[in-house]
Order: structure tokens, then C-alpha cells, then sequence
């Protein structure tokens, strides 16, 4: 996720706390084939998929620079014009998560600022899906997929989180 949004981090540090907002957006493209079952015809297409992130964060120090991040995130998806046999939809899923983790953060002399998530952990605190039929002829099989493809994600996690910056 963070790969893609590629979010902006402002933080405000304190002794053993910092607070912080996380926020960004990008789009994913592939190309994929798809079967027609009205026509019988096989189609390549490009799907995009959207991701926006935003974040309330803190990290709370145990150390010199070794600290437990925690955040209250949301995180949407959106598959515009998402197609399967034939049958279009929008597809747009939300979900809200608590965030958990382990890192380093390190503080140069002339500003600048490098951190490492080493892991990071979240529990889904509940989730939405809206699914817009755009064209076609809808079926419980269509319908269904639309419903199954975004809910598929689980909580986001990661390892090996870096974030590189400068403080003023």
C-alpha cells in the first residue's frame, strides 16, 4: 500500500512520544485477459487501481532511537471500471485498521531524518465496499466477484518500511 500512495509523513517529536499524519495517493495499472460470455470472446484489458492512505500516528520511544509505531489508519481502494465477462463496475473499499509495529528513527546533525519500520502489524477494525454496476447484463456471478475482489484484502502490514526526510 505505502508503496503505491507513497504518503507524506509530518511528525511532531517529543522526548518519548511523537505524533504524527500520514497521507497519500497513487494508481496501480496492469493488463489482464477477459473472457466474454455473451460473445464467446477473449479480450486483453488494463485495469487500474486506485490507493489513498491517511493516518494518524504516534511512536513511543523505549530507547534512543528503538520505538513501537502506532496509528489509527484508513486506507481506500477503488477499481474503476473493473470488468469481468463482459459486465462493468466501480468498485470502491474502505477499511479502518490500528496500526502496530517495531522501528528505528535517527536524527542527523544537519536535519536529516531516517527511519525503519522493521515490521508492521495492523488489526481491521471494520471495512465497506460499494460496488456500482456501470454496464452488462448483471448476474449473482458477477455481482458476487465485484463484492469478492476488494474484500479479499485483509489488514495491511509490512516490513522494511523506510522513510527519509528532513527536519527544520
Amino acid at each position: 500500500m505505502y508503496f503505491i500512495s507513497t504518503p507524506s509523513v509530518l511528525e511532531f517529536p517529543d522526548a518519548n512520544w511523537t505524533l504524527g499524519l500520514t497521507s497519500g495517493s497513487g494508481r496501480y495499472n496492469y493488463s489482464y485477459t477477459d473472457y466474454n460470455s455473451t460473445s464467446g470472446e477473449y479480450s486483453t484489458k488494463t485495469q487500474s487501481i486506485n490507493f489513498s492512505t491517511q493516518e494518524v500516528t504516534a511512536r513511543f520511544y523505549l530507547g534512543n532511537s528503538f520505538n513501537i509505531p502506532l496509528g489509527y489508519a484508513n486506507y481506500k481502494i477503488s477499481y474503476p471500471d473493473w470488468v469481468y465477462t463482459g459486465v462493468t463496475y466501480d468498485i470502491a473499499y474502505s477499511i479502518t485498521q490500528l496500526n502496530y509495529g517495531i522501528g528505528n528513527e535517527w536524527t542527523f546533525d544537519w536535519g536529516a531524518y531516517l527511519g525503519m519500520d522493521w515490521y508492521q502489524g495492523g488489526s481491521k477494525l471494520s471495512d465497506e465496499t460499494k460496488v456500482t454496476l456501470k454496464s452488462g447484463t448483471e448476474t449473482s456471478t458477477t455481482l458476487q466477484k465485484a463484492t469478492t475482489t476488494s474484500t479479499d484484502i485483509k489488514a495491511f502490514a509490512g516490513e522494511l518500511v523506510l522513510t527519509f526526510g528532513f527536519g527544520f
